[in-house]
């Protein structure tokens, strides 16, 4: 589950600067599950608007997102989206929130939660610099800094299609990640190849198609075909293997 949320906050900094987290609300929140069976993968796509007075909803809503077991992908989220979502539902009084506390309360080293700032070194990065520096579009509709203003004038649907198009660009730098650290261009390939056949089908999720057809997803759908043709020719040598030596040991 890769997620991002777009905050708001009561009083913008007199110097400019990004206010302390405390202060932040959120606004809005996008969710993409990725999920795998039989070597396939497939995606659903959840985004909340949270408006005044819709704060429990929201924070159950996501709440229910993420089930035990399932690992939590973000940037910056250990210290900023999960700590946000923790620090209102203590407001809301919404102590039973287990998996967003499961999220939040994750180590650095915890599968429960990769965020991408600490894969990439810490805050030398940022995810704008990530996805210019390998080809995944990025930030092409607004900003961060433009939110509290789309919010005020009640453009709801350009925030929402900002963090969409945030939590993509952080699923893709995910896939680069762990096929890196496991040494296995499957792990990005065919999911990429995936997503990008996924969001072509998608008729509400157009304004994403970028992502089917930037430079990574382009290699990965070249390289999928050959690494599926791959992996079934393995898996019926493997199933041929076992008959034949099932047969030899009923023969005896």
């Amino acid at each position: 589950m890769t997620f991002d949320l777009e905050t708001v906050v009561d009083e913008e900094m007199p110097d400019g600067s990004f206010p302390p987290w405390p202060r932040h609300k959120p606004v809005a929140g996008a969710f993409l599950t990725a999920s795998r069976s039989d070597g396939r993968y497939a995606f659903s796509l959840d985004t909340f608007i949270c408006h005044d007075g819709q704060e429990a909803q929201f924070l159950r809503s996501t709440d229910a997102l993420f089930p035990p077991g399932s690992m939590a992908v973000t940037l910056n989220g250990r210290g900023f989206d999960a700590q946000v979502l923790r620090l209102q539902a203590q407001r809301q009084g919404l102590y039973d929130l287990r998996n967003i506390a499961r999220i939040a309360d994750a180590g650095r080293y915890d599968v429960t939660h990769l965020d991408l700032l600490d894969a990439y070194g810490g805050r030398g990065s940022s995810l704008a610099e990530l996805c210019g520096a390998l080809s995944i579009p990025v930030k092409t509709s607004t900003s961060g800094g433009d939110v509290g203003d789309l919010w005020r004038r009640g453009d709801v649907k350009a925030i929402a299609e900002y963090v969409q198009e945030d939590v993509l660009a952080s699923y893709l730098v995910y896939l680069h990640t762990i096929a890196w650290r496991q040494g296995d261009e499957r792990l990005i390939a065919l999911p990429l190849a995936d997503l990008a056949t996924w969001l072509e089908s998608e008729p509400g999720l157009q304004h994403l198609l970028p992502f089917a057809t930037c430079r990574p997803a382009l290699w990965a759908r070249s390289r999928a075909p050959y690494l599926r043709a791959v992996a079934a020719r393995a898996g019926a040598e493997l199933r041929l293997r076992k008959e034949q030596d099932e047969a030899a040991f009923a023969a005896r």
